[in-house]
Order: C-alpha cells, then sequence, then structure tokens
C-alpha cells in the first residue's frame, strides 16, 4: 500500500506534465476553413471559403483540422482577431466563459479541449448583429503547436 500512493501521484503528474508541454501522438493531416448558411430551419450547410456574409443568425464560420492518430480529445486555444470591437461577444461578462476577451474588445483568446470525431477537431462561430465587417484572423493551436491559420473576410449581405 505504501508505493501504490507515491505510484498514482507520480501518473498523475506525469500525466499533466504530457497534456502541459503541448505533447501529442497525431499529425496534423488537413486544414479547412468553412462558411456555412442557414436558412434558419436546418444545420448550416458548409463550404470552403474565405469569405463571411454578415447575416446574424443565418452565416457561421469555423475550422476544421483532420489529424492522424486515434486521439479522443485536443486542448486547443483558438485568437480570433476581429478588426474593430463587436457590439457583443458571447462570455463576455461570464467568468465561466472559456474566452477571454482581450482590453479593446477586437480579440477573443479560447482555451478548451474538443473532440476529435473521424479524425477531425472543430470548432464554429456564428455571426451576430452587431459584429465588424473586413478582414478578419482566427489562429487555432493544439497546446502551444500552431495548427491552423485563417485569414478571411465578413462582407456586408446587402
Amino acid at each position: 500500500m505504501i508505493g501504490t500512493i507515491p505510484r498514482r501521484l507520480f501518473l498523475i503528474v506525469s500525466a499533466f506534465a504530457f497534456l502541459a508541454t503541448g505533447a501529442r501522438a497525431f499529425e496534423i493531416e488537413k486544414t479547412e476553413f468553412v462558411v456555412g448558411l442557414s436558412d434558419g430551419n436546418y444545420d448550416p450547410v458548409y463550404l470552403p471559403s474565405d469569405v463571411v456574409p454578415l447575416l446574424p443568425d443565418r452565416a457561421c464560420f469555423g475550422w476544421r483540422i483532420k489529424i492522424s492518430g486515434d486521439e479522443k480529445l485536443v486542448f486547443t486555444r483558438e485568437i480570433l482577431k476581429l478588426p474593430e470591437q463587436p457590439e457583443y461577444w458571447s462570455g463576455e461578462d461570464d467568468k465561466y466563459s472559456t474566452s477571454q476577451i482581450s482590453e479593446d474588445r477586437t480579440t477573443a483568446i479560447t482555451d478548451e479541449y474538443l473532440p476529435v470525431v473521424d479524425g477531425w477537431v472543430e470548432n464554429y462561430w456564428c455571426v451576430s448583429e452587431g459584429d465588424p465587417i473586413g478582414d478578419c484572423l482566427l489562429e487555432v493551436y493544439f497546446g502551444d503547436v500552431p495548427a491552423g491559420r485563417f485569414e478571411f473576410e465578413i462582407v456586408s449581405a446587402d
């Protein structure tokens, strides 16, 4: 029994050290930036594009990254930079939010674990009333390792 607790402690500390270093047992095979449109009744249909129409409650955008290996969960960091501050950031006033908003309100940094489904890791954002138009940047990291960099433009739907 005496050796069991130190061994368990060693295993736990080793697991956290592995996660903290960003070590991974997979490779990035493919990256995609996609835009989805919905008529409000169905899930959006996503297609590769770098132009996002400002259609609140109808247009979404996001990234998909295909990885090799048998990972079930990946720690991700997203850095979303907008050309100007939006009217509203989801989670901005929520102390439990996985996102932190920059002081100038133009950048959101989101840290979270995401599931791997059929080899893909993905996340999406939807445009809202009051979002700015212009050039944007979305950077994705797996741990501390760059996994994807996506430049796109939000355009007026008029």
